[in-house]
């Protein structure tokens, strides 16, 4: 196992929690907000949609340039 492997390893066990988060927002009755309820928050103001856009630019750089 190398350091590619564990990165890779790190970045499915961010998704997997976010699959569980999301899961845990929209089928039980606990204060979790959903993905849908936090970008709508974000977006509200300008340095949100600027936030918003650094992300994606990052996850493309780093995920579609290879």
């Amino acid at each position: 196992m190398n350091s590619h492997d564990i990165t890779v390893g790190g970045y499915v066990a961010v998704v997997i929690a976010g699959v569980i988060l999301e899961v845990v927002a929209t089928r039980t009755e606990a204060p979790v907000p959903s993905l849908g309820d936090v970008l709508t928050r974000i977006m509200r103001t300008r340095t949100g949609r600027v936030g918003v856009l650094v992300a994606w630019a990052w996850l493309g750089l780093h995920f579609f340039s290879q």
